[in-house]
């Protein structure tokens, strides 16, 4: 499963119906949460745009979780070596 459909799962489960939502709660812009929302954004290994750290951090806070769950294995070997 991508980054886009771990966010939207688990938005949809906090109570998150939509990208406006999404925007309004996390303090990103409607653009960038829309094309998260509909899976434009995410696969940066296919071409596709990138999440930036402190958007997935803005996301993590409003979801409750850590920025760690919403990465799967390989992205956060990524961010861990970036890290370092």
């Amino acid at each position: 499963m991508g980054i886009r459909l771990r966010i939207k799962e688990m938005a949809e489960s906090v109570g998150i119906p939509d990208a406006a939502e999404l925007s309004r709660r996390t303090g990103i812009s409607y653009d960038t949460a829309y094309r998260l929302w509909r899976g434009e954004i995410g696969g940066a290994s296919r071409g596709e745009r990138s999440v930036g750290v402190m958007t997935l951090h803005r996301i993590a806070g409003a979801l409750g979780c850590k920025v760690t769950d919403l990465l799967e294995e390989g992205d956060r070997m990524s961010l861990r070596a970036a890290a370092a």
